[in-house]
């Protein structure tokens, strides 16, 4: 064999090894992809079920399974979700349109979340912008039962109601957002709102409800006051609506409360739009306060609310009273929470979302007498509004 037919071959057996890399890569490459992929935070953001690996043994038949097989190689092995990720950043970043059809995308990255459910478009802004009537009373009669019950424990009660950014900045709604919708929300009077209603109903009434909006509207364009990339409240809102409300319940957090407040950025809520991003916001670490927290405590929560998932402990050993608190809430309280606990020796805060209506009663009873809460404060949004745990406590009560 000559020298050159010998180089050939040592050229042909390296192409075919690069081949062989090549082709291993191919199918390997979309595995790896696959088995580092979150599938379920896919579920989330493309609103469906997965397909599931399926079972040869219980397969009606070879056809079926070779099918159910091949869909869960879609949906589970290559490059779908980075894929899928790079195109809703395109969507929201160069387009500035949204991903998900229940949220909307204004100008300057203000971000509108328009429902919980697809079945209901817009129902989240138009409970907002188109207060009820009907709702407002039978939430009225829903926080005067709850706090008679309270004050029975021996516990002081107050109510506390954010205002979201559809009511802060009704001006800032986009066009995608029906014309009906934003008109009703740039007519809507803050004050004849379902929380402002509420506020007003209370007055002479034996609990309070806190809705400082007149204060919020005042400050709302200060940088960063309430992140527009969010659809939770923080920042500076929160801060400034807590102090008011430990204010209103005779706790003064003092001049420490303030101190070390940094603008910087966080990651943004409303992860179902398919990828992280950041907003810009006041940070504040209330460090004379010195506040611990403690997430998934008491651990016995979870034995009379089954499904609880956001629920913790804050500890403050150099709090701005002596009091104890129990906080109630919605979505939002987790938000809140780290605002509050300062003003209190000890804060529990429990998110109510998930609780069942068969355990109210017990929940009631055992997180009352275990807690021995001073103060207890019901917090939600006025998206919020009604509140079915809200309810479903005040008939547990009755």
């Amino acid at each position: 064999m000559s020298h050159r037919e010998q180089s050939e071959i040592v050229v042909f057996a390296g192409h075919t090894r690069l081949m062989i890399v090549c082709v291993a890569l191919a199918f390997l490459l979309p595995a790896v992809a696959g088995f580092f992929t979150n599938h379920k935070a896919r579920q989330s953001w493309e609103k469906r079920e997965l397909a599931v690996l399926p079972n040869v043994i219980e397969a009606k038949s070879s056809k079926h399974f070779f099918t159910d097989l091949e869909a869960f190689i879609d949906d589970h092995i290559g490059f779908a979700t980075p894929l899928n990720k790079i195109y809703r950043q395109l969507q929201f970043y160069v387009f500035s349109d949204s991903p998900i059809a229940n949220v909307d995308v204004g100008d300057d990255g203000f971000v509108f979340f328009n429902a919980h459910s697809a079945t209901r478009p817009y129902a989240a802004i138009k409970k907002i912008c188109r207060p009820s009537t009907p709702h407002i009373k039978k939430t009225e009669r829903a926080m005067a039962a709850f706090a008679s019950a309270v004050r029975e424990y021996g516990a002081s009660i107050s109510y506390a109601i954010v205002p979201s950014k559809p009511l802060l900045y009704p001006q800032e709604l986009p066009a995608t957002v029906p014309a009906p919708h934003r008109k009703a929300c740039l007519a809507l009077d803050p004050l004849q709102s379902a929380a402002g209603q509420l506020r007003e109903r209370a007055s002479g009434k034996d609990y309070a409800v806190h809705f400082p909006v007149e204060e919020l509207l005042s400050m709302r364009n200060e940088p960063a006051f309430y992140p527009p990339g969010n659809f939770h409240s923080a920042s500076k809102i929160n801060h400034v609506f807590a102090a008011g409300l430990l204010r209103s319940l005779d706790i003064d957090p003092g001049t420490a409360y303030s101190k070390g407040a940094r603008l910087q950025m966080i990651n943004a809520d409303m992860r179902v739009m398919g990828f992280v991003r950041s907003v810009q916001a006041w940070t504040y670490p209330y460090a004379d306060f010195r506040v611990s927290v403690n997430r998934g405590k008491p651990e016995w929560v979870t034995r009379y609310y089954s499904r609880a998932r956001d629920f913790g402990t804050y500890v403050s050993a150099r709090p701005a009273s002596n009091r104890s608190a129990l906080l109630l809430s919605n979505s939002f309280g987790a938000f809140v929470a780290p605002h509050l606990a300062p003003g209190f020796k000890s804060l529990t805060h429990i998110n109510l979302n998930a609780l069942q209506e068969s355990e109210a009663a017990l929940f009631l009873q055992q997180i009352m007498e275990r807690v021995k809460p001073d103060d207890l404060i019901v917090l939600f949004h006025d998206g919020g509004i009604p509140s079915a745990p809200l309810y479903m406590l005040a008939n547990a009560a009755l």
